[in-house]
C-alpha cells in the first residue's frame, strides 16, 4: 500500500516539474509598462531611455509625436533592454519640437506608472 502511493506521488512529482519550469519563467521575465505624459506646452518628437551606465541614447521610442496634453503608452519585457537593477533603472530624455530637451536621470521604470514632462 506504501509503495503504491509512494509511487502515484513520484508520477505527480514528476508531471508537475514542467508546470514549475513555466511558472518560474513567467515570473522572471516581466513586462514593464509605462506612460510618458507630455505637459510641457510643445510637441514632444522624440523619447529615449538608456541605462545610466551607457554613454548613448539608442533610439527613439516614439512611434509618433506626443502632442502636448497627450500620453504615449510603452510596455517591453525587462530582458530586453538589460539595464541596471535587472531592467528597471533608465535615464529618460524627452526631446521637443522647439530642439530643446528635457532628462530624468536614474528613474526606476519598474516602480513609476508615469513620467511628466513639464
Amino acid at each position: 500500500m506504501v509503495n503504491k502511493w509512494l509511487s502515484k506521488v513520484t508520477i505527480a512529482a514528476g508531471l508537475s516539474l514542467p508546470l514549475l519550469a513555466l511558472t518560474a519563467a513567467s515570473v522572471f521575465a516581466e513586462v514593464v509598462k509605462i506612460s510618458v505624459i507630455n505637459n510641457s506646452g510643445k510637441t514632444m518628437t522624440a523619447v529615449y531611455m538608456s541605462p545610466p551606465d551607457k554613454d548613448t541614447w539608442g533610439e527613439n521610442e516614439l512611434e509618433a509625436p506626443i502632442a502636448d496634453r497627450e500620453k504615449a503608452d510603452f510596455e517591453w519585457d525587462q530582458a530586453d533592454y538589460g539595464g541596471s537593477d535587472a531592467g528597471c533603472i533608465f535615464d529618460v530624455r524627452a526631446e521637443y519640437d522647439d530642439g530643446k530637451w528635457t532628462a530624468l536621470g536614474a528613474v526606476d521604470l519598474c516602480k513609476e506608472t508615469a513620467l511628466n514632462f513639464k
